[in-house]
């Protein structure tokens, strides 16, 4: 049974509290969440773009949060879905990507039965990172994530699409647009101001 926000009002929610969680810093990072990802994160209205994702509990670096959930697709149904949501944006409508690169054949779509984790907002300062394991998609908290902290990864967009995709992220070293950070160095080339 999952926690409600009651049950962890007014106290003390470190995941060390929360139990067995003593063994979380020498866990192995390839094993799954020690804990229910209910008891550990939450989905909230976010600043950075309509709902994220939030700790519900202090989350050391190196935990395990959430698997990356959703229906597995061929790149060539991938493709198909993608250009649909570039054309709605294009229209000038909303289109949220949720879908991740899994492997050179497949892409997880987490419209489609996806989880909590289809939630997490990008930030070019991300505060996780995702890890691909085993045909599976874990999002792991790359520095420690204080309580009530929004949960952000690089979504690592390439840079081809990288006008229908703006950021809004707020981190000090954001260029505006949602593009890998290897490649943010072409984003900068091509939205630099001519110097006169």
């Amino acid at each position: 049974m999952a926690k409600s926000d009651a049950d962890f009002a007014g106290r003390n929610t470190s995941l060390s509290r929360l139990g067995r969680c003593r063994t979380l810093s020498t866990r192995p990072a390839h094993s799954d969440p020690l804990l229910p990802p209910s008891w550990v994160i939450r989905r909230a209205r976010s600043a950075i773009h309509g709902h994220g994702v939030y700790a519900r509990v202090d989350i050391p670096a190196g935990y395990v949060i959430i698997e990356y959930r959703g229906e597995r697709i061929t790149k060539a149904e991938s493709a198909r879905r993608e250009a649909v949501r570039l054309d709605r944006i294009r229209r000038g409508h909303a289109a949220s990507t949720m879908t991740f690169r899994l492997n050179q054949r497949y892409d997880i779509d987490a419209r489609r039965g996806g989880n909590m984790s289809r939630y997490i907002n990008h930030s070019c300062a991300p505060n996780c990172r995702a890890e691909k394991r085993r045909g599976r998609i874990w999002i792991v908290a790359l520095r420690d994530i204080a309580e009530g902290e929004e949960i952000s990864f690089d979504y690592g967009f390439r840079f081809r699409h990288w006008a229908a995709n703006p950021c809004r992220c707020g981190a000090p070293e954001c260029p505006g647009f949602i593009v890998a950070a290897d490649q943010r160095w072409r984003l900068r080339k091509v939205t630099q101001k001519p110097t006169r």
